[in-house]
């Protein structure tokens, strides 16, 4: 979307626009982290159900958190190809189960 610099309005929500799509950006590599991180921690054991529980979760937090940004790269005309989840290195678990977490 090209800027209008005779449109201050206009530029100020593609600002808005821009910081909400970078501030989803890094939730979602927050969440990936986290549950690259706990997979780590679990590599040489055999988790327990409440570990099993809390993995879940992450992966619940990350699939959503992808799925945001994907939406709102798709709302912004982005492309998302394969490069968009490799860079990120979405897994492939997180990306078979895209989508917004059930009701909670």
């Amino acid at each position: 979307m090209p800027i209008d610099h005779d449109n201050p309005l206009g530029a100020e929500i593609l600002q808005e626009m821009a910081a909400a799509y970078f501030g989803a950006c890094r939730k979602m590599v927050d969440a990936l982290d986290a549950l690259k991180a706990f997979d780590s921690l679990l590599a040489a054991s055999v988790p327990s159900a409440a570990q099993l529980a809390q993995r879940t979760a992450l992966v619940t937090t990350a699939r959503e958190r992808v799925f945001f940004v994907v939406i709102q790269r798709e709302a912004m005309k982005l492309t998302t190809s394969d490069d968009f989840f490799t860079d990120y290195e979405v897994s492939h678990e997180v990306r078979a189960h895209l989508g917004p977490s059930p009701q909670r």
